[in-house]
């Protein structure tokens, strides 16, 4: 599997374009039921597999992200949907998963928000980052990051002007 690597002009951190198969959003038509096939009901709250990857980000009310679903997770949406609880929406090109090289990750997100503030009490919280859509999820120590692909130069460049050195 490639990585495309976005390697900054100036100085600063490292942006890895992290690859992504497919992703979707599963939106809610109002509240859904309680029920085992649901995604997590608590807005911030992330089902990851076995793994540890995320699989449901509940990062707005009503949305989750569902980054390179599997087939069975893909079926329990669609029969969410079908029931009319929602609707699957294919978001393929809207979020790209963005790596950041650890040793500067921290500085950047601090530079931008309060991460622990953000993240209290939750996983996932939807943000601007300067100026730019994303979704922020803190599996533990790390940090996962989608930025809308439409910023991603505008947040290439503010990572740049940052110059934090690693």
């Amino acid at each position: 599997m490639s990585v495309a690597t976005y390697t900054p002009q100036r100085g600063g951190g490292r942006l890895q374009l992290l690859p992504l198969e497919d992703c979707c959003e599963f939106v809610a038509a109002g509240r859904l039921p309680p029920s085992a096939g649901g995604p997590p009901a608590r807005p911030g709250q992330v089902e990851r597999d076995a793994g540890g990857r995320a699989r449901l980000l509940h990062f707005a009310p009503g949305r989750w992200l569902v980054p390179a679903p599997d087939a069975p997770l893909r079926a329990r949406l669609a029969t969410l949907a079908d029931a009319g609880h929602g609707t699957l929406v294919d978001v393929g090109g809207k979020w790209r998963p963005v790596g950041l090289k650890a040793s500067v990750a921290g500085a950047v997100l601090a530079s931008a928000l309060d991460v622990d503030l953000l993240l209290s009490g939750r996983e996932v919280a939807a943000v601007q980052l300067f100026d730019c859509p994303a979704i922020l999820a803190r599996p533990g120590t790390g940090f996962e990051l989608w930025v809308a692909a439409s910023y991603l130069y505008a947040f290439s460049q503010m990572v740049d002007a940052l110059r934090i050195r690693d």
